[in-house]
């Protein structure tokens, strides 16, 4: 892989106390990998890096813009079938309305225009939603005229690349494109799958006879998948089992060995600072975080191949 070919790429997160995890994970690990041998990336988290609506998102892809390639963690959306039609995020602060296909296509439709008030006001009247109790919702006024302000702002900057990690948006391509458009971006990457991101538990208990008690451990933990140190004349396990789907999540762990550097270099950011706790009476294993996107009945994580295989990279 081409560590190191994008370095000081910023990490833009949604503010949601949900995703501080994603945040300190950045903050320990700051390798994330791309679609593509030469696009992966050295990542930092800016001091002022977390948005919580779509207007905020693109006012702060405006400042990173000279970064060439920015990062931005969110949840994706999908209609009833699970088909991918945008972002979870709110267009302004008090709006029920996100960047998904409908609204990022009136936005499109203002590309190279000079739209008038009165087109905002019109385009904005004419749209409107049902909620899910089946109660018509307008498009608030006084939305589209300040997003488009910003997105003009912000294609004006001409943002070489821009990477999303959120779920299997990268599964529609045209919705992809639109972003693109949207945004001013010239090459976007986005997972067609579900991914996630996740941790060991913060006091997993001390490990004791840990061939046995991880075998114990395997067998009531049937989807775990086990990882095996290499090279190694007798290897190390670790075996985690990632339960939930979406955005709830959480993970089993078991290991024979407190020392997991190992499993970090390998399968999660190799050359990072992380080091193990000292083994002795008691000793636990210092907890970690990793992000993963599912593979089948599985999960491939940050390292492997089939991670970057999902990830879906379109030039508008």
């Amino acid at each position: 892989m081409g560590y190191g070919l994008r370095v000081n790429v910023p990490v833009l997160v949604n503010a949601s106390r949900t995703f501080d995890l994603v945040v300190n994970h950045y903050r320990a690990f700051n390798l994330e990998t791309g679609p593509t041998a030469s696009m992966d990336m050295m990542v930092y988290v800016p001091p002022q890096g977390r948005f919580s609506t779509f207007l905020e998102l693109v006012n702060q892809l405006t400042s990173f813009a000279g970064s060439g390639t920015v990062l931005i963690v969110n949840h994706g959306s999908s209609d009833a079938n699970d088909n991918p039609i945008g972002l979870i995020l709110p267009l302004a602060a008090g709006s029920t309305w996100n960047p998904d296909e409908y609204t990022l296509g009136l936005l499109a439709g203002f590309i190279s225009k000079s739209p008038s008030d009165k087109d905002y006001q019109n385009a904005e009247s004419q749209s409107s939603m049902q909620t899910a109790a089946k109660q018509t919702v307008h498009m608030p006024a006084g939305t589209l005229k300040p997003l488009d302000t910003a997105l003009r702002a912000l294609r004006a900057r001409k943002l070489s690349r821009l990477e999303i990690r959120a779920c299997n948006l990268g599964g529609n391509v045209p919705v992809l494109k639109l972003l693109a458009q949207v945004l001013g971006v010239a090459t976007i990457a986005a997972p067609k799958v579900h991914m996630f991101y996740a941790g060991s538990p913060a006091a997993p208990p001390p490990l004791s006879s840990a061939p046995a008690a991880f075998a114990h451990w395997k067998l009531s933990h049937a989807r775990a998948r086990v990882f095996t140190e290499t090279p190694a004349a007798n290897p190390r396990l670790l075996a985690l089992q990632i339960n939930g789907k979406h955005a709830a999540r959480s993970a089993d762990f078991n290991t024979t060995d407190v020392d997991v550097k190992w499993f970090i270099d390998q399968y999660v950011c190799p050359g990072s600072t992380y080091i193990s706790n000292p083994s002795g009476k008691g000793a636990r294993v210092k907890p970690f975080t990793f992000s993963g996107m599912d593979i089948a009945n599985s999960f491939a994580l940050n390292q492997e191949d089939a991670y970057a295989d999902n990830l879906v990279e379109v030039t508008p």
